[in-house]
C-alpha cells in the first residue's frame, strides 16, 4: 500500500475546519496546525487516525515555513475576526507564498465572497471579515496553475449559525420562536457545515477538474421568512421573523459596548483604522445578505460532486434535530465564553 499524501490545514479547530479535518484524514495523513494542542478541539482531531497536531500560529512566518514543509497540499482558513483585515490580508498573501516556497502541490483556500467587489464597490457593502477572504482569494487564482495548483472554496453563512452566532432566534414566554434581525427579502446561500468536508475532499481529489476552481458551496437559498416558514413547519413551533433597523438590532447583538470586529481580543487590544467596529463590519454584512447581492450557486454541480448533500434547510433541521434552541457551534464564542464565564455571549460570531 503507498504512503497516504500529507495536507496540511490551517484553522482545523474550527467551526468549518474540523470537518474538514475529519473528511480529509480518512484518505490522507492530515497536519493541524494549531496554537493550543490540549485544547479539547484539537484533542478530539488527535484522536482521528491520520492526524497530527503542530503547535504554531497562523500568524508567524517561521510557524508557517515549518508547518508547510514536507506537505502535498493544504487546506488554509486564516481567522479574520482574530487577525482583523490588515494582518489577515498580510498573513493571507504570505501563508500562499510561503506554501509555493515549500514546494505544495495543492493549496485551498477557505473563501468568502468578495462583498464590496459583487456589490459594484458601494461601500455600504464594504464587509471587512468577508472582502479581506475574497481579496486574497482573486490573488491566488490569478497567479496561474503552474508550479502549485490552487483552489478556492467558498462558503456562505452556516446552517449551524441558527444554533450559533447570528442567526440564533430567540424564544418568547408563549414557546414561539422570533427572528428579529436587519434582513430584508434577500435569499442567503446557507451552508450545512457537515457537507463542507466532502467538498473540501473532492477538491483535492480531483485536481484536473478543481485547479483553478472557485467552487461556492450552498445547502439552501432561503430567505428570514423562508426560515421561519420552515422552522414552524418542521417543529411545528411558531417561527416569526421581524426586520428592523440594523441601529435598533445592534444593541441587543453586540457582543459588548464597543466591541470591535476582532472582538474576542477583549475591548483593550491594540487596534488602528484597519480594524472596522463590530457595527461598521455586521452593518455591511447584513446589507450583503439580507438585500440578496449574492450571486446564485451552480446546483447541478453540488449534486454531481455531492449527490447525498443535504438539498433543503427542512432536510438539515431534521437531521439535526433543530429546535432554535442555542448550541455551542463557533470556536470564537467557545473561546471566549471559557475566558469570561460571567460575560458569556450566546449570539457570537465567529469561524
Amino acid at each position: 500500500m503507498s504512503e497516504l499524501k500529507e495536507i496540511l490545514v490551517i484553522g482545523g479547530t474550527g467551526a468549518q475546519g474540523m470537518p474538514v479535518v475529519k473528511a480529509e484524514s480518512g484518505r490522507y495523513r492530515v497536519r493541524v496546525l494549531t496554537r493550543s494542542p490540549e485544547a479539547s478541539r484539537a484533542q478530539e482531531l488527535a484522536a482521528l487516525q491520520n492526524v497530527t497536531l503542530i503547535q504554531g500560529a497562523q500568524d508567524n512566518q517561521k510557524d508557517l515555513h515549518r508547518a508547510f514543509q514536507g506537505v502535498y497540499g493544504a487546506w488554509v482558513n486564516t481567522d479574520g475576526f482574530t487577525l482583523g483585515e490588515k494582518d489577515e490580508l498580510y498573513y493571507g498573501i504570505r501563508a500562499y507564498e510561503i506554501a509555493r516556497a515549500e514546494g505544495v502541490q495543492h493549496y485551498i483556500w477557505a473563501a468568502i465572497e468578495y462583498a464590496l467587489k459583487i456589490a459594484d464597490w458601494k461601500e455600504k457593502y464594504h464587509c471587512g471579515h468577508m472582502d479581506t477572504k475574497g481579496r486574497i482569494g482573486d490573488l491566488i487564482l490569478a497567479q496561474g496553475q503552474e508550479g502549485m495548483k490552487s483552489s478556492l472554496l467558498t462558503t456562505g453563512p452556516y446552517m449551524e449559525m441558527l444554533m450559533d452566532g447570528m442567526f440564533v432566534p430567540r424564544e418568547q414566554p408563549d414557546g414561539s420562536f422570533w427572528w428579529v434581525n436587519p434582513a430584508k427579502d434577500g435569499k442567503i446561500p446557507l451552508i450545512s457545515l457537515q457537507d463542507v468536508g466532502v467538498y473540501s475532499l473532492w477538491l483535492f481529489d480531483n485536481l484536473s477538474e478543481s485547479a483553478g476552481l472557485n467552487l461556492e458551496v450552498t445547502t439552501d437559498h432561503v430567505s428570514f421568512t423562508d426560515i421561519a416558514r420552515i422552522f414552524t413547519e418542521v417543529t411545528g413551533k411558531q417561527g416569526v421573523h421581524k426586520s428592523v433597523p440594523f441601529e435598533q438590532y445592534a444593541p441587543l447583538t453586540e457582543p459588548y459596548p464597543g466591541a470591535y470586529v476582532n472582538w474576542g481580543l477583549g475591548p483593550n487590544a491594540p487596534r488602528d483604522d484597519s480594524i472596522m467596529t463590530w457595527r461598521e463590519n455586521f452593518s455591511a454584512w447584513w446589507n450583503y445578505w439580507g438585500e440578496g447581492i449574492t450571486k446564485p450557486r451552480d446546483l447541478g454541480l453540488l449534486d454531481r460532486i455531492h449527490p447525498g448533500r443535504i438539498k433543503s434547510l427542512a432536510e438539515w433541521m431534521r437531521r439535526s434535530g433543530y429546535d432554535g434552541r442555542p448550541r455551542s457551534v463557533l470556536k470564537l464564542v467557545e473561546d471566549w465564553n471559557k475566558k469570561h464565564s460571567d460575560k458569556a455571549i450566546t449570539y457570537g460570531h465567529g469561524g
